[in-house]
């Protein structure tokens, strides 16, 4: 049986009421990397008496999450739970069912004829939410009701602009966009600094070394660097030479992770080192596991990586991450980071040496802070927005900023009218009838938003 944590009870139990409550909208539950997000899966899935489909993204993750509901439960439990996921060759449904989307893709009436209607969805934000997505389509054929989505990086990158001139902004998964927003609410946020001030995370060491970031350039959507700049950059700035001595000097590491900007980067650099491996997305993955094993066995002290082990690879003995690339998103900083912060007994706390000007751009993690005001918003080191600004731009804008653009967007009883029979009149000085014909015969739109609630506050005056 697992004893929770004291920030974990709160979660958990609205999790759990949230399945309870019979008019639920889409909902999030923000927490950490190293929270323990399969604890809450298997909590609820335990406490929630309907059936219930949980869903990850990959096979390693249902692996862990089903094992962990399989702990929870204990011997004296009735384990009605089972795994619907061609990785696992297994398709079997019970009360609890694990299974990955492309597995269920197609069949959502079958999970709606077993009766169905709740669902947990870990590591929600990579999952697009359009009616025609894959989730979009299980959803409308499964008639599921209640949907909680767990994640550390609730943002959704989103394209603005006419052709001429594109640009992309991070936004919460909540905020709004022309095809709507399928999750209304977040209904807990676990801080970082939760995880910090408990002792929860193993303490970071940031190094910096220099980087000269005159060869990224951003694509066409403005979202992300090219892959042909962080390439060039890569080799103007010699990392390959860098991440060599960074290795020689820091020996005493034991599991270290390298991201390189290509494939042959890191085979080329496997060759050079005895105990190393290359892992790549499209390797043969029965290969890429053994290496895996053989890392978190020691077998393998450093792993060259392009871009794979950033999210859902859990090995808590990772005590040196070295950054040879360079990204314009803050989520996979995050996630990239969040791979060494789980505590482990063989290490006192693990260092990330950013060869890629990241930490310059983003700040240190354990800043994060999500905070509310007028809408959900990310913040960073020093209060820097990280979110609803255009990306090429993050680091420009502030709390502080957010502060004042907000207290300039509340009603105001004392604004003054700028046209009409009352032009240059406060509000509060206009007929209290007048006042409310304005309110039930105007036309109101977002562009007259902040008009109609100064009028209706002026009413209350």
């Amino acid at each position: 049986m697992i004893t929770l944590r004291d920030n974990q009870v709160e979660p958990i139990q609205k999790a759990i009421d949230f399945f309870k409550n019979p008019k639920a909208k889409p909902s999030l539950i923000v927490l950490p990397t190293a929270w323990g997000k399969s604890i809450l899966t298997a909590y609820v899935a335990k406490e929630t008496n309907d059936k219930i489909l949980v869903l990850q993204p990959s096979k390693e993750l249902l692996e862990q999450n089903y094992k962990k509901y399989l702990m929870l439960c204990g011997d004296d439990f009735d384990v009605n739970a089972a795994i619907y996921s061609a990785s696992f060759n297994s398709r079997h449904i019970a009360r609890v069912t694990y299974a990955t989307i492309g597995s269920i893709k197609n069949i959502g009436e079958t999970f709606k004829k077993y009766g169905f209607t709740k669902m947990l969805i870990d590591e929600a934000h990579l999952y697009p939410r359009e009616a025609d997505s894959m989730l979009g389509k299980f959803l409308a054929d499964s008639g599921i009701t209640h949907v909680l989505g767990i994640t550390a990086t609730p943002l959704k990158l989103q394209a603005y602009g006419s052709r001429e001139n594109h640009h992309s902004k991070l936004v919460m998964l909540t905020s709004r966009s022309r095809k709507g927003n399928f999750y209304r609410e977040i209904i807990h946020v676990g801080q970082v600094q939760e995880m910090v001030e408990r002792r929860y995370w193993s303490p970071l060491r940031y190094e910096k070394l220099n980087f000269d970031t005159s060869e990224l350039v951003f694509n066409t959507a403005k979202s992300e660097y090219t892959d042909e700049s962080v390439k060039r950059a890569y080799d103007a700035n010699n990392v390959t030479d860098t991440i060599d001595a960074v290795l020689k000097r820091y020996t005493d590491r034991r599991h270290v992770i390298v991201f390189v900007p290509s494939v042959e980067d890191a085979v080329r650099f496997a060759s050079r080192y005895r105990d190393a491996a290359a892992i790549y997305g499209d390797m043969d993955k029965v290969d890429r596991q053994r290496k895996i094993e053989d890392f978190k066995a020691g077998k393998i002290r450093t792993i060259f990586n392009v871009r794979v082990l950033s999210t859902g690879f859990d090995f808590t003995g990772i005590d040196l991450i070295i950054l040879g690339i360079s990204t314009a998103s803050i989520a996979l900083y995050y996630q990239i980071i969040g791979r060494a912060t789980r505590i482990d007994p063989g290490k006192t706390d693990a260092l990330i040496v950013d060869i890629g000007g990241n930490i310059d751009r983003f700040g240190k993690v354990e800043d994060i802070v999500f905070e509310k005001g007028r809408q959900w918003r990310m913040y960073g080191t020093g209060g820097r927005l990280l979110t609803g600004v255009p990306i090429d731009e993050i680091g420009q804008k502030t709390r502080d900023d957010v502060v004042q653009m907000e207290k300039e967007l509340e009603p105001d009883p004392n604004m003054v009218l700028t046209f009409g029979k009352y032009k240059d009149t406060p509000l509060v000085g206009i007929p209290e009838g007048y006042r409310r014909w304005m309110l039930e015969k105007f036309e109101w739109n977002k562009k007259n938003k902040r008009l109609r609630e100064s009028l209706v506050a002026s009413l209350r005056v």
